[in-house]
């Protein structure tokens, strides 16, 4: 999607304090159900998209910038009624990690948005309010938003309603004097990491929190979290929440946790995992349900083992100029790809040989705990390999940061004692036994 700030200076600059807002514009596609032929399907259902512009305004930027270098958003001098323009004022409550947003392409990323209708859990029908669902992403990891955001009536230059205002062909909702649709935001669930690797065995905290413009509702606050894995999913935790009672929270998986007074007063909903297991491996959904809204996040979790890499022999000696097979062993590592690669570098080259081409693997052996195990058998040939050469292994996994080397030697055999000198010792000693005797 394309995205566009309204900063004509902002030299890429970071500050973790921000003061003025600023206004964002971003390239989005607007989702609906019955698109017709040629609709893609979701769930089984049609829908169809439109391309539409979301105008986030007043986002929070760094003190540092001059508001001389920041112009607001100027809507179409021709209002258009086919064109989906949505406004959202976001002063309160704020998006999260904004900064990243405005410096997008200081960095280099992409922004993608969808927008589709909402009907929160209750809401009254034919209340003149319209609610619209939006899902902003910072592509490469960032930041990653579900926005809830509730129509405003149009309004005139003298801040009193538009009495006729303009419709729009399609969503038939009343449109701004320039023709856009005036919406703020209410609700919004965020995750400031949309993917995370952890070690097995070890700990992972899956980052999830929410904002929301109104108090917190008298009525009852839900989280759950939930992962989803290979066309399964199960419940990891569940917590729900009434004003003026302690918490209840129910733990299907033990070791995952939350933080209650963090939730309540914070909004941060992130869960807390221990000792991790493969089993653990999967999409994670963070689904918080206050007043009317129910909203969610996903964040993807990978479970990661580097293999233990060893040799058969550490060194090699060719004896009666015969080949020797030599293996080596990728164990415990997970996920399931690794690449074994084979080198030589005799005492004579610069550069070192690849010996691959002449290697066989092993099939993967899986244990119980879900790692798996892998061989690598390669054939050394004496003619090819002179004393002093090293013959290396390097493994290759996603869980290390550089490929693990392992290597042998080739030594060059002792040399032979003739015949004729054994034999001498031997009748030597003979003649000393019978001379003493």
């Amino acid at each position: 999607m394309l995205f566009s700030t309204v900063l004509l200076v902002l030299n890429c600059l970071t500050a973790p304090v921000f003061a003025f807002g600023a206004d964002v514009v971003l390239s989005c596609s607007l989702v609906e159900e019955g698109g017709g032929l040629g609709a893609m399907g979701v769930g089984g259902g049609l829908f169809s998209k439109t391309p539409a512009t979301l105008v986030l305004r007043d986002l929070p930027v760094s003190p540092d910038v001059s508001p001389e270098t920041l112009t607001p958003y100027n809507p179409p001098t021709t209002p258009d009624p086919d064109d989906v323009i949505i406004e959202a004022k976001v002063t309160s409550p704020e998006i999260p990690e904004a900064d990243s947003l405005l410096h997008a392409d200081c960095n280099e990323q992409e922004v993608t948005c969808e927008i589709s209708r909402y009907f929160p859990h209750g809401s009254e029908e034919g209340t003149e309010l319209a609610y619209f669902i939006g899902s902003v992403q910072l592509e490469g990891g960032g930041i990653s938003l579900t926005l809830v955001l509730r129509t405003l009536p149009p309004m005139a230059e003298g801040e009193e309603p538009v009495a006729s205002p303009l419709l729009h062909s399609k969503l038939e909702l009343p449109l701004s004097q320039s023709g856009t649709l005036l919406t703020e935001l209410v609700f919004v669930v965020f995750s400031r990491s949309q993917s995370l690797t952890a070690p097995l065995g070890g700990e992972a905290l899956l980052d999830c929190g929410f904002k929301q413009q109104d108090p917190f509702p008298v009525g009852a606050m839900g989280l759950e979290w939930r992962l989803q894995h290979k066309g399964s999913g199960r419940r990891v935790l569940e917590m729900r929440a009434v004003e003026a009672e302690e918490p209840m929270v129910h733990v299907d998986r033990n070791g995952s946790t939350v933080d209650t007074a963090r939730v309540l007063e914070q909004g941060d909903v992130s869960l807390s995992l221990e000792k991790l297991k493969v089993s653990d491996e999967g999409m994670y959904i963070c689904a918080v349900t206050t007043g009317l809204f129910q909203v969610q996040q996903v964040i993807q979790l990978h479970v990661t083992q580097p293999p233990l890499v060893s040799l058969s022999v550490d060194k090699v000696i060719f004896q009666n100029k015969l080949p020797q097979k030599v293996s080596c062993h990728c164990e415990r590592y997970y996920p399931l790809d690794v690449q074994v690669e084979w080198m030589s570098l005799p005492p004579s080259e610069k550069e070192p040989i690849s010996l691959t081409q002449n290697s066989s693997l092993s099939s993967h052996r899986q244990y119980s705990d879900g790692t798996f195990s892998l061989s690598s058998f390669l054939t050394l040939h004496p003619s090819a390999l002179p004393p002093g050469t090293t013959v290396t292994c390097l493994v290759s996994h996603r869980s290390l940061d550089m490929p693990v080397s392992i290597s042998l030697e080739v030594s060059a055999p002792e040399p032979k004692r003739p015949y004729w000198i054994m034999g001498l010792v031997i009748a030597t000693l003979l003649f000393l036994y019978v001379v003493l005797k």
